[in-house]
């Protein structure tokens, strides 16, 4: 016992005089690249980590959130819960102040352009942004598209911010390691790693009426606070920005906008040129789902006469390959593309004719407003009249989606794709923005009235 007690005492006597090297190095601080064994441990990874870090920041958005206060009877012993549901839309509105974390990238440091997610500063009252080194920075939104989950945010910086280059999208791998950083539950600069698992995946946004298309399928854990985080590939190259996950994370199903995507959504958005989503080919396309040669593209089902796509030689039938040097597989990459676009710009347009390669040359026009007004007669048989801030519907078109859903004439059009609608130029730039849409919602009034629902091509 007396020897056990000795050994012991020695032991304590060890760890005692241990205990001050160890409490000089802090339990967070990276290891010296010059210690000992560091650089037999610096792999790939960790050197892509290294690079892409310094880039990577939180977004911090404060947004106003509405919620309805409930029964005013609702602490009475009396009250019967069972009417709420009759009732719920007369209970008095509150509004509350919340938080909604994100993440982002640097993508221009010398300008402090930053890109995440449209979800992660919509409705934002106020946005911070905190970097890598701790500043916090206040930032404002440069532009948004919805339609593709993108935001492009800018801060002020006397001198210019470390930032990361997007790569290229179009070659990546099934099984390729990839890495995610971001700001999941709020501890910042979280990195994980995994595989792709897919590309072109389709998901459905809940509260939206159009999915999200091309995305990149990755097990690299993502939670909520990851949004807007790039994904990276193990070069330290942002090869997508993280966007959604299905169920509740840890799933392994995380999904990611490609880098090719974000490169020309975001040039339209630094540009401030919204009328660029508003661009014509006279071009009517379908998804063909037929491969060529191991490629799809989208199939020509109709050419306007006159129009950028007559001009430039594109017939009913052809089969569009690439426009601009980018895939056309489905028609939200031909979307994406077109609205990228500036008018008078000229491009390519790589197709498929009688089963030969052809390329043709074209130039994109803007939509005219009386040209999005045809289209939504064209597309769902609406005709408006503008009176007194209300637009009222004329006779709709024999056989077309209006009349099928029973619309008349004298009812009045309040909302067209989530819009408002007060004239016929906001009829207008919705019909545009939605036009790539089957479904859109619309609300009606008829009488005192109001009805909404969906109406498709």
């Amino acid at each position: 016992m007396k020897k056990f007690s000795i050994a012991l005492l020695t032991l304590v006597l060890l760890a005692a005089f241990a205990l001050p090297a160890v409490a000089d190095t802090a339990p967070n601080e990276p290891l010296h690249p010059g210690a000992p064994g560091a650089e037999g441990r610096r792999t790939p990874i960790v050197a892509a980590i290294e690079k892409a870090r310094p880039a990577v920041v939180s977004v911090y958005a404060q947004v106003r959130v509405e919620t309805r206060g409930g029964s005013p009877f609702r602490n009475n012993p009396f009250h019967d819960q069972f009417f709420d549901q009759f009732f719920f839309d007369r209970w008095p509105q509150q509004s509350r102040q919340s938080v909604v974390l994100g993440s982002g990238v640097i993508i221009d440091g010398a300008r402090g352009l930053i890109v995440t997610n449209d979800h992660v500063v919509q409705n934002a009252q106020s946005l911070i942004v905190t970097l890598s080194d701790g500043r916090e920075l206040p930032a404002e939104v440069v532009g948004a598209d919805p339609r593709f989950d993108l935001a492009l945010l800018s801060v002020k910086t006397p001198k210019p911010l470390p930032d990361l280059k997007l790569g290229d999208s179009d070659d990546l791998m099934i099984g390729e390691t990839v890495i995610a950083i971001g700001n999941p539950r709020g501890l910042s600069h979280t990195a994980t790693t995994g595989v792709i698992s897919a590309t072109s995946r389709t998901i459905n946004v809940p509260d939206s009426n159009q999915p999200l298309t091309d995305l990149i399928q990755t097990d690299a854990a993502i939670n909520p606070g990851n949004s807007g985080g790039p994904l990276l590939n193990i070069n330290g190259e942002i090869i997508g920005l993280n966007t959604a996950i299905m169920g509740r994370g840890g799933e392994g199903l995380g999904f990611a906008i490609p880098a090719n995507q974000i490169r020309r959504i975001v040039t339209r958005l630094a540009r401030g040129d919204k009328n660029s989503a508003y661009l014509d080919l006279g071009l009517e396309l379908a998804e063909s789902g037929r491969p060529v040669r191991g490629e799809t593209g989208c199939l020509v089902v109709d050419v306007k006469s006159g129009g950028p796509g007559a001009a430039g030689g594109l017939k009913k039938g052809d089969l569009l390959m690439k426009l601009d040097g980018s895939p056309t597989s489905t028609i939200a990459d031909y979307e994406m593309i077109v609205s990228s676009l500036v008018p008078g710009q000229t491009i390519e347009a790589e197709i498929r004719r009688d089963d030969r390669p052809l390329t043709l040359t074209l130039t994109p026009k803007t939509i005219s407003e009386t040209e999005a007004l045809n289209l939504a007669w064209a597309l769902y048989g609406l005709k408006v009249n503008e009176r007194q801030g209300r637009l009222v519907l004329e006779r709709p078109a024999d056989r077309s989606p209006a009349q099928g859903l029973g619309l008349q004439e004298g009812d009045l059009l309040l909302a067209f794709g989530g819009q408002e609608l007060t004239s016929r130029a906001d009829l207008a730039r919705a019909v545009l923005e939605t036009r790539f849409q089957t479904t859109v919602p619309l609300a009606i009034q008829r009488g005192r009235v109001l009805h909404r629902t969906l109406i498709s091509r």
